[in-house]
């Protein structure tokens, strides 16, 4: 773990740094695929729009399972980046996105589709980010994979804990690496074959509730209310995502059967 890093001789949050790449590369990616389906300008801020929006959600589910870690010392509206629910900023943002794309009538599947190689890139980084600042780390392990991480060691020394309790799962770099994979194998597929759309967009998000859902069992939460509701949560956008899936590979099947009899 590598919380500061030195940039040109200058120290750098590389949590802050990993997002700063994050939004970067979800803008540049998603603005030039977005070229073929949105026009003009529109293009160039739909990207920051849902960055904002996701940030802006991320908080507030988080503010709503851990009430406790908030007053007049650190409200809600705070603008430092820190505690946030990444499962909060992708509902919202997506939820945006919809919103937007009905107002301006833009296709949203076709939009989503566009911004879904930068969402996954976004999410490489910042789970990279979180592993380097050594946070969002897992429960205490015995296993081959647990790790110590330097920023958990004066807690644990307060603590007392002995060393066997101070390895702990690197879930964010668990998480890191199953985005990574599953964006590149995702862009792989539509490569070879011609997918309905919104199918990109929601394999993907189907694929990210189910990591989050699998290394739930594995995490450090702060609050019981987290341990309890995400499970909930991560099922009912699985349930959700599954429905829109179907629902859209049906339609793109009916969609090529009108186009083979005309």
């Amino acid at each position: 773990m590598l919380p500061v890093i030195r940039l040109f001789g200058l120290p750098v949050s590389a949590y802050l740094l990993a997002a700063s790449l994050a939004c970067a590369s979800f803008w540049v990616l998603s603005a030039l695929e977005l070229r073929r389906d949105v026009p003009g300008r529109i293009r160039l801020l739909l990207p920051p729009a849902v960055i904002l929006s996701a940030l802006t959600g991320a908080r507030i589910l988080h503010a709503a399972l851990n009430p406790f870690r908030y007053g007049p010392g650190y409200p809600i509206w705070t603008a430092r980046y820190e505690r946030l629910y990444l499962m909060g900023g992708l509902v919202i943002g997506t939820l945006v996105l919809y919103a937007v794309c009905h107002e301006m009538d833009l296709p949203f599947f076709k939009a989503a589709d566009d911004l879904t190689a930068g969402a996954g890139t976004a999410l490489t980084l910042l789970k990279l980010g979180c592993f380097l600042n050594g946070c969002c780390v897992g429960v205490p392990t015995a296993g081959a994979f647990g790790m110590v991480f330097p920023a958990r060691e004066p807690l644990y020394d307060l603590l007392r804990a002995p060393p066997e309790a101070r390895r702990v799962w690197p879930v964010p770099l668990f998480e890191c690496a199953a985005y990574l994979i599953g964006i590149a194998v995702l862009l792989l597929i539509v490569r070879k074959r011609r997918l309905p759309d919104g199918t990109r967009f929601l394999v993907y998000a189907l694929y990210v509730t189910a990591v989050r859902l699998a290394v739930h069992p594995l995490r450090d939460y702060a609050g019981t209310a987290a341990k309890i509701v995400s499970p909930i949560l991560y099922v009912a956008d699985l349930l959700v995502l599954s429905v829109l899936l179907i629902r859209q590979i049906r339609r793109g099947r009916g969609e090529r059967k009108k186009d083979r009899r005309a």
